[in-house]
């Protein structure tokens, strides 16, 4: 196996560890949860916190992702929408919220760091995908996307955030897919409510 390839299975097996635990463990008792020496782990990490980096860079490069399909050629805009929200929220149901509230206390500057590049480029796919939508003659053509973008983007990820960051228990599984419901509802035109 090759460094990289083992190194990727350590971040995933201690994305797993810190998703059920938390970030309160030690290394040594993050490396007996994944079923290998400490040593092991220095030997490909320097310290708790290289982890815990690649851990929130590996998170992040899933989320970017479950939004590359937000406009793609294939499919129409509308399909694009409810499955970049679908795998969305598969997304965030599986991010443990131990996890993501310890991440954004102990490690505030990576989170707020890849917050703000996951929100930027979902805002540019969410504006990719009205384009397209009124291109098709799906969406409304007076949609100021813009606005929109930045609305919706605010909608997903500060409402998921808040409600973490609040512990709020009643975050619905289905968050996402009823948002995209939603805003579908109110952007369609005559044309494109005929696919809903």
């Amino acid at each position: 196996m090759s460094t990289d390839n083992r190194k990727k299975t350590y971040i995933d097996k201690a994305i797993n560890v810190f998703k059920q635990e938390g970030l309160r463990l030690s290394l040594e008792e993050v490396a007996g949860k994944m079923g290998i020496t400490k040593k092991t782990l220095y030997n490909n990490f320097t310290s708790k916190e290289e982890l815990v980096k690649a851990c929130i860079l590996s998170i992040s490069s899933d989320m970017q992702e479950a939004m590359s399909g937000l406009d793609d050629p294939a499919h129409s805009a509308i399909e694009n929408l409810r499955t970049g929200f679908v795998k969305l929220n598969h997304f965030f149901y599986a991010l443990s919220p131990i996890f993501f509230y310890d991440i954004m206390r102990m490690s505030p500057n990576e989170a707020t760091a890849e917050h703000l590049v996951g929100s930027g480029l979902f805002q540019a796919k969410m504006e990719a995908n009205l384009r397209k939508g009124i291109s098709e003659g799906i969406y409304m053509h007076s949609i100021n996307v813009e606005y929109l973008s930045s609305y919706i983007s605010y909608s997903v990820f500060g409402f998921y955030i808040n409600s973490i960051i609040k512990r709020n228990p009643y975050l619905p599984k289905s968050h996402f897919e009823d948002a995209v419901e939603y805003h579908l509802r109110a952007i369609v035109s005559e044309r494109g409510r005929e696919l809903l």
